[in-house]
């Protein structure tokens, strides 16, 4: 409809700038959700609320987009939020990082700074679905060493089995010992 009545070269512009507004949006306002596995084996996502839990003692947070500078105190203030919320002890916060493709420094920063606080409440932070191209990011900004390598999982499926007991080195969701190093 603009083309009609600017031209095909304003309605290009504007439809570029739409877009690039629509994806700069989406990276400082994330969609995140508490994922949580119905009777069939699917996976639903919930809103993040207070008291959204997966299943007893555990949380999969899924985060929906690369942490940097302006996104970072949202994903702090949500698992701040989900662990503090939980109806019963939160032994594990897993964050679904399948849509995260990097970290800042300043994300970096706050999510250590999380990882110390949920760690002092009980909580272990646990990270699942790392791609390969974040690794690098998590080693480099000191994450993976905050975090334990044996707390960070290609799949949300290993991490799963990891804390529900499906290693033998592992402890169940229900168990807080800290195996996982």
């Amino acid at each position: 409809m603009v083309v009609v009545f600017v031209g095909v070269e304003q309605g290009i512009l504007l439809a570029m700038s739409l877009s690039l507004f629509r994806i700069v949006h989406h990276s400082y306002r994330p969609h995140t959700a508490v994922l949580e596995q119905t009777r069939d084996g699917i996976w639903q996502l919930n809103p993040v609320v207070p008291g959204a839990i997966t299943e007893l003692g555990l949380v999969v947070h899924r985060f929906g987009a690369p942490l940097f500078y302006a996104n970072a105190n949202r994903f702090s203030e949500e698992v701040r939020m989900l662990a503090a919320s939980a109806p019963s002890p939160l032994h594990w916060l897993i964050v679904d990082a399948g849509a995260i493709t990097n970290v800042d420094f300043t994300a970096a920063r706050v999510v250590r700074e999380a990882q110390k606080d949920l760690s002092a409440q009980g909580t272990s932070l646990v990270f699942a679905h790392v791609q390969s191209d974040l690794k690098p990011d998590l080693d480099r900004h000191h994450l993976t060493e905050a975090i334990g390598a044996g707390r960070i999982f290609d799949s949300l499926h290993e991490a799963l089995a990891a804390l529900r007991g499906g290693s033998s080195s592992s402890p169940a969701v229900g168990s807080h010992e800290s195996t996982l190093d």
